[in-house]
């Protein structure tokens, strides 16, 4: 029997371990709950098994058999999914759960296959089968497979003969000819056809992604295009063809350049490192070594493919706006001829004990951390439950003790802690990040003292019932209310072989962990066997360099299809009728006293709540309010310090937070419906009786310095808060014009409490969503809200002109980073709600997804970028003007070639009938389909406030498509796209760019990162 690292015999098993053991299989989920089953140690299976008989013709001629099958199914009491689990013949998995929320479906596929199943000498495979997945099979995606075969297997060959080869002379003249062999292939393929096809049943969110055990492909589809996308996926999962082989080597190439960039990801390898010396969790990556990915073997990913990619290894998983009866039987009918396969145990040897602290250093520009992880038993033994618990002890985002002892009380800039479980082990990980003048060791040992009061039990009693009332809570916002997410939580438990019910009593068994066992097992396993990563700003020294490789671009032929796709298009489709929201009627809008305005919006499905103040008053209109809200989270009042305050809410289910953007402040409290009034009774005396606390405001300003410094050492805020705003406003904008040094010391916490105390007195809305009538809330605010007789006005805010592009400029930040990335920028004209439609339509045609027009012709066409789109914007508000956007992010040897391609795009809109049409069916099936509804009623209404309509903007969007035709878009294309002068913004490591390439755009200027935040930065 397989132990836990460091441990010689199982524990003493306490009472709520005898619930959580299973029989065969074993029961995971992602978080920290897999548990394998010991013949000594039983439980009831709270499942009730049923059998359905149910009949189905099929529709179209690539299936059309009638089928009537018995079905038996497991399913849960009490489970707020109501999922139904079935087992087909061959193995599949079928996961069900029933939303009728919106006529949509969350598609999961999943296979129990990741990094951990590479082969040691070809890493990075499960993840480059996972691209592989959208390129067709022998009859989607190929003109004439006889004769593409052929040269898919010539190219297969060269790789091999390539990869056997070490003299880089003989290496380039392979590449050469694999790249002549791959040329005249694609002569033969209908390029990201898979994706044409699936965007046209109107779908939304295609993608996949792939992790150490587990690779999942997901949709998100119209409910009457069901069975369509089971035909289509059906035949794409049963097949790997590797076409378009080499330009999509390239991609995920880029994809790497990507996370060397991250330095989250270089810290987590490091770390993962660690933990893990012999195992794949640690000796392997998802996205496999540079060296692998560019010696790749065709072989080996077919051979992959055939091992994982069986019926008996997979799942499909669906949640939303299904017949149950109706759609086990058709994913019989198009899965349930799959051949079952042989799938090998994984097997590893076991990690040797961590006996002491061992810590690593790693490198490169962002703000610096400290990673504290612990390694425990995997899903099978009964450390994750009690990890889970152990994590909201420490860090809840309330009333955690690193929540209060650290973050309260303002010891280090942030900080909190997490569990990841998995097959094989788990971890508990802690994060600190420094104040100003901190010290990463400071930080350390500030971690590990509340570990330490964790194993000297310096917490109350309630907080365990809290943590779990908290868990609870969020699964309610999550589960039956959010389809991804249920697809999600299903996935989970297929992927780590869960028990349902184990999942379903989840927080009642955690319920029953007492305090002195919490206490007992942080002693016997947290102390000093962990491993550390210490991640500090400096030169990252650990680069994987390769040249750009010599790619002759292929002919992307937009037009034309397979056969298989003519017979598929055969099938009938339904045409669904939209709904759209009255919001006359939607909404409830009550008057309260003092002519406040509340707006109502009913939950029909939990029992939580969400209250808001809102006031159209942001840092625009006073600098020093963002600083103001910022300061409520460390205060308390005269009767309930900061602490006892936040333990006071977390003990209700409550949480209470406010924030100030640039033109508006939000006080918001939600959780519990049954505590709402005693919730708005503390926020009430929060807002009335704050208590000045100068010590937290010298604390506050101190994270706000420390957090801007921060801010410039991060590529993202660089690029697109930074650069972007200079681009829209100029010199001066609403970024940048910022409070200085001298201001924010010259701040008081009694001026700050002030403005607090102030909010109510200006005229603002309170927005509700809840269960509770308009008149129930107009008798709670009226008694409880106190508001002045007559409230004010909200100042006047300053201004900041959006300026034209006028001329083609480049701006350049030095940065870095492995990648270059640009973005190109310029002014269209004012909001125009006529030209909504177009941007719409642009934007799936031309800028967006996996078969537009930019995705085709530089990622698939030439392998220039991993990532690249272009963009019609339309603006939040009415004063604001729409704009033209392109991003390209790639190695900065390609950037010239990328650039060149983005910009004739940009000039001539390539006219793909077929593909436009594509485009168009599918925004009316994403409209139709969708429903706007529960709490995303009230901010659907808001965004058609803010830009000055009374309406559903979708109602215009759905009745002018339709008269959109391709001439009509060239012809918005060439007025509002076409010819335009760009702010070229670009970031990248300057000893690695070709300054040339920028000169040729456009006048250069490299800007300082002190011109665009506002404020000097601390070398």
């Amino acid at each position: 029997m397989w132990m836990p690292a460091g441990r010689s015999s199982w524990p003493t098993k306490p009472k709520w371990w005898h619930a959580t053991v299973l029989r065969p299989p074993c029961t995971v989920d992602r978080v920290g709950r897999m548990f394998r089953c010991f013949p000594d140690l039983r439980t009831p299976y709270l499942s009730i098994m049923r059998s359905i008989v149910v009949g189905i013709m099929a529709a179209s001629g690539l299936a059309t058999v009638q089928a009537q099958k018995s079905y038996t199914f497991t399913s849960v009491p009490g489970d707020p999914l109501q999922a139904r689990i079935y087992t087909l013949d061959n193995g599949l998995q079928v996961w069900l759960s029933r939303n009728t929320d919106a006529p949509r479906i969350q598609t999961n596929i999943a296979v129990r296959a990741g990094s951990k199943n590479d082969p040691a000498d070809a890493t990075g495979l499960a993840h480059y089968l996972e691209h592989m997945l959208f390129k067709g099979t022998s009859r989607i995606a190929t003109k004439d497979w006889e004769r593409e075969s052929a040269l898919l297997k010539a190219i297969s060959d060269a790789y091999e003969e390539r990869r056997n080869t070490a003299d880089e002379a003989q290496r380039a003249r392979i590449y050469k000819r694999i790249d002549s062999l791959s040329f005249l292939a694609a002569g033969f393929a209908v390029p990201n056809e898979y994706d044409r096809m699936i965007k046209s049943l109107g779908a939304r969110g295609t993608n996949a992604y792939t992790s150490t055990e587990r690779t999942v492909y997901i949709n998100d589809i119209p409910s009457d295009e069901l069975e369509r996308w089971m035909a289509v996926e059906s035949e794409r999962m049963q097949e790997a063809v590797l076409r378009l082989f080499h330009t999509e080597l390239e991609t995920v190439y880029e994809e790497f350049n990507r996370a060397q960039d991250n330095d989250g990801r270089r810290a987590y390898k490091r770390l993962t490192e660690m933990l893990y010396p012999h195992h794949p969790y640690g000796t392997q990556t998802t996205l496999g070594t540079g060296e692998h990915l560019k010696n790749p073997s065709m072989v080996k990913i077919h051979e992959f493919f055939d091992t994982y990619y069986v019926p008996n290894n997979m799942a499909v998983i669906l949640a939303g706006d299904i017949d149950f009866d109706r759609t086990i039987a058709l994913v019989d009918k198009y899965f349930g001829k799959w051949e079952k396969g042989y799938v090998p145990d994984f097997t590893y040897t076991p990690e040797t004990p961590i006996t002491r602290p061992e810590v690593a250093e790693v490198f490169g520009p962002e703000a610096e951390w400290v990673d504290l992880a612990w390694r425990f038993g995997g899903y099978h033994t009964p450390d994750p439950i009690m990890l889970q618990l152990i994590q909201g002890l420490l860090s809840n985002g309330s009333a955690g003790l690193i929540d209060l002892d650290l973050l309260q009380a303002q010891k280090v800039l942030s900080a909190g802690a997490w569990v990841n479980v998995s097959n094989d082990y788990s971890v508990l990980q802690l994060n600190g990040e420094p104040k100003e003048g901190q010290t990463l060791d400071q930080v350390r040992d500030l971690l590990l003292a509340e570990v330490n009061a964790l194993r000297n039990g310096n917490f109350d009693e309630w907080l365990i019932e809290a943590v779990v009332n908290d868990y609870r809570q969020r699964r309610m916002r999550s589960w039956g209310e959010n389809n991804a997410r249920s697809a999600g939580a299903m996935t989970d438990a297929f992927i780590l072989k869960k028990r349902w019910s184990e999942e379903v009593d989840l927080y009642d068994r955690m319920a029953a962990i007492t305090k002195a066992e919490v206490v007992a097992f942080a002693n016997a396993h947290l102390g000093d066997n962990y491993v550390g990563v210490y991640k500090r700003i400096g030169e990252k020294g650990d680069v994987h360099k390769v040249d750009k490789p010599k790619i002759t671009p292929i002919d992307i032929k937009r037009e034309g299809q397979s056969a298989w796709r003519t017979e598929w298009e055969k099938m009938p489709s339904a045409t669904m009728a939209p709904e759209f929201i009255d919001y006359a009627t939607a909404i409830q809008r009550t008057p309260l006293k003092n002519g406040v305005e509340l707006v109502s919006v009913v939950n029909p499905t939990n029992d939580l709540f969400s209250l808001r103040y809102i006031l159209e008053m942001g840092t625009n209109h006073d600098r020093e309010l963002e600083v103001a809200t910022s300061l409520l989270e460390y205060l308390g009042t005269s009767k309930l310090s900061p602490t006892a305050l936040k333990k006071e809410l977390f003990k209700l289910g409550l949480s209470l937070n406010a924030t100030t953007t640039e033109d508006r402040c939000y006080v918001t409290l939600s959780g519990l419906e049954k505590n709402l009034e005693a919730g708005v009774v503390l926020l009430e005396q929060l807002l009335a009786d704050a208590q000045p606390n100068e010590e937290a405001l010298k604390g506050l300003l101190a994270d706000i310095r420390k957090t801007r410094q921060d801010q410039m050492k991060d590529k993202n805020a660089v690029l697109y808060g930074g650069m972007a705003n200079l681009a829209r406003y100029g010199a001066r904008s609403p970024f940048n014009d910022v409070l200085s040094d001298a201001q924010l010391n010259a701040l008081t916490s009694k001026s700050l409490v002030d403005r607090i105390k102030g909010l109510s007195g200006y005229k603002h809305r309170v927005v509700y969503y809840g269960k509770k009538s308009p008149k129930e809330l107009q008798a709670l605010l009226n008694a409880k809200h106190k508001m002045p007789a007559k409230l004010k006005e909200v100042p006047a805010p300053r201004t900041y002109a959006e300026v034209p592009t006028t001329a083609n400029t480049v701006l350049f930040v030095d940065h870095d980073m492995v990648q270059a990335e640009m973005l190109l920028v310029s002014k269209a004209g004012p909001f125009d709600v006529e030209k909504m439609p177009y941007a719409s339509l642009f934007n799936e045609y031309f800028g967006s997804g996996l078969s537009s027009i930019v995705f085709q012709e530089i990622r698939e066409a030439k392998a220039l970028a991993y990532g690249a789109n272009a963009s019609y914007s339309t603006p939040v508000t009415k004063e604001e003007a729409h704009y033209v956007r392109a991003f390209i992010g790639t190695q900065a040897d390609k950037l010239n070639d990328a650039v060149e391609a983005m910009l004739k795009l940009m000039n001539d809109m390539p006219e793909a009938s077929e593909q436009f049409q594509g485009a168009k069916a599918s925004a009316l099936k994403v409209i139709a389909s969708t429903r706007v509804t529960k709490e995303n009623i009230y901010w659907s209404w808001d965004a058609a406030q803010r830009r000055g309509l009374d309406y559903d903007v979708r109602k215009v969007n759905y009745e002018r498509l339709p008269n959109i035709d391709l001439a009509a878009m060239k012809t918005f294309f060439d007025k509002e796209i076409k010819g335009r002068n760009y702010t070229f913004l670009v970031i990248g490591k300057k000893s690695a760019m070709d300054m040339t390439v920028l000169e040729k755009l456009g006048p250069v200027r490299e800007v300082s990162k002190a011109e665009i935040f506002g404020y000097d930065e601390v070398k």
